[in-house]
């Protein structure tokens, strides 16, 4: 299983992997800090992300916009 702490861009959308988790036991570790700003690697826009979301796969996650 894969694991994914993700937020989205505030202007274009897209969906950004803050950070990728091999392990399943997710909840057992403590999260590490994220960065006050995000640069989205898509459009370019600097922002503060409001809301984190942890999304899991059964295969590698592709990312779209």
């Amino acid at each position: 299983m894969y694991t994914y702490v993700c937020c989205r861009c505030t202007q274009c959308e897209a969906q950004i992997v803050l950070e990728d988790r091999a392990d399943t036991n997710l909840f057992h570790k403590l999260p590490r800090p994220h960065p006050v700003r995000e640069a989205c690697p898509y459009c370019r826009a600097v922002f503060v992300p409001q809301n984190y979301y942890v999304r899991e796969s059964g295969s590698p996650l592709t990312l779209r916009a």
